[in-house]
């Protein structure tokens, strides 16, 4: 193949706004790792992954500590490996001005984009715009209703704040009307999971028939002490594709398992 069809495969692939392939059956989703952070666990939840020979890894936000630092996302790039593919809905900890957004984008092509497999959609939103505010809004919510207007099977969306966070003001749910129409857009588009991060606590609802989960932390402070249970800190996912729809099963560092749960279509 010559050198110049390479470069045009390599730039479709950079700018599309869907990309497509036959992977993610199996894949792990984490948060909050906060690379920089004396806490971070981002390394162990690795060696675990590579044990269980799982290469995509869903991201949904605050992979690093300090926005815009150059060198934790090169850390953490090198924790997580070349042999793995890393989807991201990027956080605050991630962007939280112009420059970190540029820092971001050297590291990711797209600031939102979806993937499909087969019958499955996957849409990452970016809640860290920085002329979005927080919100979920201007182009990025008329792109958000074109890819949900598509015909899947499966819809599963990642966004790093949480429609429906533990503790009121948190998340999404700061600006209530604009939080209200993204939940009522998911609704009438069938969108079957939503995943999020930022509480650094794992936490699982369903509300209108679609199941919202908020991705335990693995790094940075654990904001919900005060709540003196530890079963639901330092948490990851792995999901799989089954007959009929995914399993997910929720776990920690010892691999006990703290939660699971199915999402069946027939």
């Amino acid at each position: 193949m010559k050198k110049g069809v390479y470069v045009f495969i390599f730039i479709l692939f950079l700018f599309s706004p869907l990309f497509a392939w036959g992977g993610l059956d199996t894949f792990a989703i984490i948060s909050d790792t906060h690379v920089g952070a004396p806490d971070s666990i981002y390394a162990e939840f690795i060696n675990i992954i590579e044990k269980q020979n799982i290469k995509d890894i869903i991201h949904s936000g605050d992979a690093i500590h300090n926005p815009g630092r150059k060198k934790e996302w090169e850390k953490f790039f090198e924790i997580t490996g070349k042999d793995k593919k890393i989807y991201i809905a990027p956080g605050n900890h991630d962007i939280n001005d112009s420059w970190s957004m540029k820092v971001f984008l050297k590291y990711f092509p797209n600031l939102y984009y979806s993937l499909s497999n087969n019958d499955t959609q996957f849409i990452f939103l970016n809640s860290e715009i920085p002329e979005e505010n927080g919100k979920i809004s201007g182009g990025q919510l008329e792109w958000l209703k074109k890819e949900l207007a598509k015909d899947f099977k499966f819809k599963f969306v990642f966004v790093h704040r949480p429609l429906f966070p533990v503790f009121a003001k948190h998340g999404l749910d700061r600006f209530k009307k604009e939080r209200d129409e993204l939940h009522r857009l998911f609704e009438k588009s069938n969108v079957s999971l939503v995943v999020s991060g930022h509480d650094h606590f794992y936490h699982r609802s369903v509300k209108d028939g679609i199941t919202y989960i908020i991705c335990a932390g693995a790094g940075g402070q654990e904001r919900f002490f005060a709540l003196n249970d530890t079963r639901f800190y330092f948490r990851y996912i792995i999901a799989r594709r089954i007959k009929n729809g995914y399993e997910f099963v929720v776990k920690d560092l010892n691999g006990d398992t703290g939660d699971e749960f199915q999402i069946i279509k027939e």
